[in-house]
């Protein structure tokens, strides 16, 4: 009997030992989070560039509209984003991708119609890019600040698709 009671005894003690071990996977940062951090911040780095060359240059007002829209709303993003990667130790820069350094030179050369079509096409392009990301975090991430940026931030970037849609659709460029 005391043979058995010291069995019994040891399971327990080994029991809390497992369970007491911090195995809690939103503390883990994975190779997803990573890369959408990465992601996100070259995404808002372009937003901010585009939307403030738009806000200037833009032809229609709802275009230069559009455009401040995006610097005000990927401004405070990548605010909140850089936060996340603080508490998270990813470094968030401000940088842009080699495509979107491509886009504004592109943009900076056209004006007037052109210009307009060709910033707001790229926009629909972008956010559904983004959106697509941001829906990858959610299903693969896991580190619950990041998953909690992304659900912060999803319904603003399928808000900013619907309004470039419309805007495409009401200038007659889709």
């Amino acid at each position: 009997m005391k043979l058995l009671t010291k069995i019994l005894f040891a399971c327990l003690i080994m029991s809390a030992v497992f369970i007491s071990c911090d195995d809690d996977d939103n503390n883990v940062i994975n190779s997803q989070d990573r890369t959408f951090l990465v992601q996100a911040s070259l995404s808002n780095n372009a937003e901010i560039g585009a939307g403030a060359l738009a806000s200037t240059k833009g032809d229609s007002s709802a275009i230069r509209a559009y455009g401040q829209m995006m610097v005000t709303d990927h401004t405070q993003a990548q605010a909140d984003l850089k936060t996340t990667g603080t508490n998270v130790n990813v470094n968030v820069t401000d940088s842009v991708d080699a495509t979107h350094t491509a886009l504004m030179v592109t943009l900076t050369g056209l004006s007037g119609r052109e210009f307009d079509s060709a910033y707001i096409l790229n926009q629909i392009t972008d956010h559904q890019a983004t959106i697509a990301a941001f829906q990858t975090e959610l299903n693969s991430g896991s580190r619950s600040e990041v998953l909690n940026y992304a659900n912060t931030y999803l319904p603003k970037i399928q808000m900013h698709l619907q309004k470039a849609d419309s805007i495409a659709i009401a200038m007659g460029f889709k």
